[in-house]
């Protein structure tokens, strides 16, 4: 989608850099950080630069948040949050309110009404707008951006608790090259208005986990989860 140069590369403050909080000394780093390769003169003055920084800078923020603010919580736990802060699609979430699509340099003929395409172009943007603004004001620059957000003050905490391990196990399972995960009723127990359901997780032929609930979903989740920290664990071990 198109955009007006003029109102963004003003000397007074553009709209973009208002929702941002920030002005850029460098106006030419925030045009590089909307400008997709199919609109860049040369490569490597599209987005992607900045975006591969502002992730490697966004995944310390997070992490050193998580770190201080959860000072008993275990590396799995840690990472687990970070997963849900940091993810393509809370940062599309975030691209959506910032109305990013009114930024995008990019070719005419991109198809950005395709999900997916769409999807990646906004949390690439985010990260590579946060590349942008340490380049042009350093960390300290970052930070209120992060907070304000990504880390919403802190709400993103109350995902954790509605974290999709299910949805997480099968994201694994296929990055992993394994056979996608089933789960299974072991046992089913008590009178029609109070169930407790027993489920197993089975991957490629190993039960990873199991769950007690008073629903299947809830029992599904309870030996997702389980099954998650397993998985995570044996990929650490993979890359040790």
């Amino acid at each position: 989608m198109a955009f007006s140069l003029l109102n963004l590369f003003h000397k007074t403050r553009s709209p973009l850099e208002n929702k941002l909080g920030y002005s850029f000394k460098n106006p030419e780093l925030l045009r590089t950080a909307v400008t997709h390769r199919s609109k860049a003169i040369k490569s490597h003055l599209s987005y992607e630069r900045l975006e591969f920084l502002g992730d490697a800078i966004l995944e310390m923020i997070v992490s050193e948040y998580l770190y201080k603010k959860y000072p008993e919580k275990l590396e799995g736990e840690l990472t687990l949050s970070r997963s849900i802060i940091v993810n393509g699609d809370s940062l599309f979430e975030v691209g959506k309110k910032l109305k990013l699509q009114e930024n995008f340099l990019l070719d005419k003929s991109l198809n950005i009404q395709n999900v997916p395409t769409m999807k990646k172009i906004y949390s690439s943007v985010v990260e590579s707008l946060l590349g942008a603004i340490y380049i042009d004001g350093g960390l300290k620059a970052v930070r209120p951006f992060v907070n304000k957000w990504i880390l919403l003050d802190g709400k993103r905490e109350i995902a954790t608790a509605r974290y999709n391990y299910k949805g997480q196990v099968f994201e694994i399972c296929q990055k992993q090259g394994k056979e996608l995960p089933r789960f299974t009723l072991e046992e089913m127990t008590g009178p029609d208005h109070a169930r407790i359901y027993k489920i197993a997780v089975i991957v490629d032929g190993k039960k990873l986990g199991y769950g007690v609930g008073h629903t299947k979903r809830a029992a599904e989740q309870k030996a997702a989860k389980e099954a998650y920290f397993k998985l995570t664990a044996y990929r650490k071990k993979q890359t040790v």
